[in-house]
């Protein structure tokens, strides 16, 4: 069989006498949660409440099921979740009908002079900008709908696996791997609070008595912006559960490396050491187990980089529309700081605070996408490095560790915008360098047009 296509199967539950024993390992481990858990330790009992994972984030689940983002799915048991009822199925259906129907009636409006009390500006070229960051505003969303409507199986079973994934643990192991994601809490009232400024901020910029057709363009926009918002840091949010995952298994590994040993006799260590089959700083006798968790840890390793991939391929076409907005809202705003900073005129607060509501809210969004894609990444790919090094410490066991480094190789971790380009820990840099790159082509475009308003060609008679 070829590495590319070598699979670690375990053991079915018909298979064994009773499912997934809880094996005593000999190393403690270290603290992963809010709790801390040993595997030297009993099992801890299951919590009562449904989903343990997703419960840390049942606000913006909340929040996602109610926009139609999210399906609103039915409990099977604590660790598995069935689809939505018809009903719930026709609540979904009908709110993603309002969206469309809603952009449908925007988009009309930005090409009729209905929407032109919206816009305001200095010079009549700034029109254009805006005109162009609502349109990608409802692009993005619009995409977003499409794509959540269409990945509805596929999100319902990436938390189907991982919650089955956590219950395996939890048999094997007694850990359970949960956290505490109060960043999304944080995230969704900045949000909240960001749009509503923001939309507060444009109304009193607005000249004369806003119409009704303007305020309804105006409140889709915020929400428009906000749900957008909200489905990136729930993305994030997934990345980092899957992080901690990865994590775990790192730190079981690192227990063969690091581990604390007890002491030897030491006939039986300097015969060891003479036979040179055994690295003198390891036990044996706790490296024996290592066939037994080896198995579970590339199993469960196999599962999460299928669900990692799972996550890419539900948010990548999602990602490649926000990044594109928010990269054009950032060098907008960032333009127009620059003009307001160095203009001749009077300084307008009112788009100074506009454009760093903006700044604030999406650099915080991307440098959020940019930490838990990098962090997850780094994770995944760390569990070949620490295989090497237990490979050094067993000549027993390397047949063992070899098959999964052969694999290691030909696989590539990256999480990706459809492809287009990689997503992590340097996404943020990138993307601030090209908005530096754009910056300098605009700023060079206005100082021209400065000189030709400040020196007319003559007329000739």
């Amino acid at each position: 069989m070829s590495p590319n296509t070598w699979v670690i199967e375990m053991p079915t539950q018909k298979a064994q006498s009773h499912p997934y024993p809880r094996r005593i390992s000999p190393y403690r481990m270290p603290v992963l949660t809010r709790d801390a858990f040993s595997r030297d330790a009993p099992p801890m009992p299951a919590r009562s409440h449904d989903h343990p994972v997703f419960e840390d984030i049942r606000t913006i689940l909340s929040v996602l099921k109610a926009s139609g983002l999210m399906p609103i799915y039915e409990q099977v048991s604590d660790y598995e979740v069935g689809p939505p009822t018809k009903t719930n199925e026709f609540y979904s259906f009908f709110v993603r009908g309002v969206v469309h129907a809603l952009t449908i009636f925007n988009v009309y409006s930005l090409f009729t002079p209905i929407s032109a009390q919206l816009f305001f500006s200095y010079r009549e070229t700034d029109n254009v900008n805006q005109w162009i960051e609502l349109l990608l505003c409802i692009l993005t969303y619009t995409l977003t709908v499409f794509v959540c409507a269409r990945n509805t199986t596929s999100m319902l079973r990436i938390m189907n696996e991982i919650l089955q994934l956590d219950e395996e643990v939890r048999r094997q192991f007694g850990a359970n791997l949960s956290q505490n994601f109060g960043f999304s809490v944080k995230f969704l009232v900045g949000i909240a609070a960001c749009q509503a400024y923001i939309i507060v901020l444009k109304i009193y910029a607005v000249q004369g008595e806003i119409t009704p057709t303007s305020y309804i363009l105006l409140a889709f926009y915020g929400i428009q912006n906000g749900l957008t918002a909200t489905y990136i840091v729930f993305a994030s949010a997934l990345l980092r559960i899957v992080y901690i995952r990865f994590h775990f298994i790192n730190q079981l590994l690192n227990g063969y490396t690091y581990g604390q040993q007890h002491k030897r006799k030491e006939g039986g260590a300097r015969a060891r050491r003479q036979r040179g089959d055994v690295n003198p700083n390891v036990n044996p006798a706790l490296m024996e187990h290592f066939p037994e968790d080896s198995l579970f840890i590339y199993r469960m390793h196999n599962k999460l980089l299928r669900i990692y991939k799972g996550i890419n391929d539900c948010c990548n076409l999602i990602l490649v529309s926000f990044l594109g907005y928010s990269f054009y809202t950032v060098t907008t705003n960032c333009y127009n700081l620059f003009v307001q900073i160095t203009g001749k005129g009077m300084v307008s607060p009112n788009i100074l605070q506009w454009c760093f509501a903006w700044l604030c809210l999406h650099v915080s969004l991307l440098a959020l996408l940019s930490r838990s894609c990098g962090l997850t990444t780094t994770e995944a790919n760390a569990t070949s490095q620490i295989l090497a090094r237990v490979y050094a410490k067993s000549k027993e066991y390397q047949n063992i560790i070899d098959k999964f480094l052969t694999k290691s190789i030909k696989q590539e971790v990256q999480f990706t915008a459809y492809g287009f380009f990689a997503i992590d820990n340097s996404t943020l840099f990138k993307i601030f360098s090209a908005v530096t790159t754009y910056l300098v082509i605009l700023i060079q475009f206005k100082q021209l047009e400065d000189s030709k308003v400040e020196d007319p060609v003559p007329e000739h008679t």
